[in-house]
């Protein structure tokens, strides 16, 4: 199993079948925070569903990184690689976090250890990160390191309450 200190006491660690329940709860106790922003959130109903989720990640023909994001051994989040195009040597990165670890840096350094993980070790060419328009803090984060402003995604997402957002698209060269 693949961990990764980013601060003392903060690891990513590679996404195991056990995590399941965990992160259900998390989602759970953070629904109207997470579901701000982040359309799965309604189809998060019980554990069930993030155990189908973990299993798809886990199980998928092309079995893509994803971790969760823990300070000591608490989940506070979850970041992972998607849609990854082997061929084309592209990938996404997405991510999110509890409300109470936000502004600390974690899913900055994250996805950085990401990007270099991308090109390092997969050989990849660039990296994507989507964010929704309105979502400020997500957004800082590939601007913090040094992605640069794609396009914008009309009608990215639609969330909880029925309304679709916009998306900025961010792309880094590796």
């Amino acid at each position: 199993m693949k961990v990764c200190e980013l601060f003392t006491n903060v690891t990513m660690r590679e996404l195991c079948r056990s995590d399941a329940g965990e992160i259900f709860s998390v989602i759970d106790a953070e629904r109207g925070y997470l579901g701000r922003w982040l359309p799965f959130v309604q189809f998060t109903r019980t554990a069930a569903d993030s155990q189908r989720y973990v299993d798809s990640v886990l199980d998928a023909a092309y079995r893509e990184a994803v971790f969760t994001l823990r300070e000591r051994e608490l989940l506070i989040g979850l970041i992972g690689f998607k849609d990854t195009d082997p061929f084309a040597r592209t990938t996404e990165i997405g991510y999110w976090l509890r409300e109470a670890w936000q502004g600390r840096g974690i899913v900055t350094r994250a996805v950085d250890r990401l990007c270099r993980m991308a090109h390092d070790e997969m050989g990849l060419y660039s990296v994507t990160i989507k964010c929704a328009t309105g979502n400020l803090p997500s957004n800082r984060i590939p601007q913090r390191l040094g992605f640069r402003l794609d396009h914008v995604e009309r009608r990215a997402e639609l969330l909880e309450d029925g309304h679709y957002v916009d998306a900025n698209v961010y792309v880094k060269e590796l």
